[in-house]
């Protein structure tokens, strides 16, 4: 199975466990949420970050819940030694903000990247990487407990490679949604590959309107 092919199973995986969270979240406690807007992503109501994380900023600084709370957020798991999936997901979100940008809607969002790969992605190393794609990146990795606090609730799964011969050389198979997180640190979004940024636009827009 090739990498990207293993990167689209792990992504439609997370998605189901979340998606089946949700309903029987509906159904254990009977709340009518107000009807979602049509995206062509996978809309979030009443979802929780339960965990606080504490994580590193590629400035250096500390990165936790709080850290989301006041922007729109679309928050992406990979790598900077990714061979394929990272840069053009990373090339999508350029176009993503640019098009926000065009329409005056760019104002109150950030472009998160979280490494999945403390041990080679410093904080040095993934200020130069995000940015090169974007001055308005952010990177921010941390140990791995931490990592899966952030992860895990998100259905994000990540893991080593077990095909490079070189210990210095290996690939991280992981989960490649981009999900869009609320100003109160709420998920609100999942958009699963292959991510379209004319079509993200669209619902970005369409979810921030139907905010509360």
């Amino acid at each position: 199975m090739s990498h990207r092919a293993t990167v689209i199973g792990l992504a439609l995986i997370g998605v189901l466990a979340l998606l089946v969270g949700v309903v029987l979240g509906e159904r254990l406690f009977g709340r009518r949420a107000p009807p979602a807007p049509e995206i062509a992503g996978i809309y979030l109501q009443d979802f929780q970050l339960a965990d606080d994380f504490h994580l590193i900023h590629h400035s250096g600084q500390a990165f936790t819940r709080d850290s989301l709370k006041g922007s729109w957020t679309f928050l992406y798991f990979g790598y900077s030694y990714c061979p394929d999936v990272c840069p053009l997901t990373l090339v999508e979100l350029d176009r993503l903000q640019k098009l926000l940008a065009a329409q005056g809607a760019d104002g109150n969002t950030a472009y998160l990247f979280i490494s999945v790969d403390p041990q080679r992605d410093t904080p040095e190393r993934l200020r130069e990487y995000v940015t090169y794609f974007n001055p308005k990146f952010q990177g921010v990795t941390g140990p791995p407990a931490e990592l899966d606090r952030l992860a895990k609730p998100l259905r994000v799964f990540y893991q080593r490679g077990s095909s490079a011969e070189n210990s210095a050389n290996y690939t991280m198979d992981h989960t490649s949604t981009i999900i869009l997180i609320d100003p109160a640190a709420r998920p609100r979004a999942i958009f699963t590959p292959p991510q379209n940024p004319e079509q993200m636009a669209a619902d970005f827009l369409k979810i921030r309107a139907a905010a509360p």
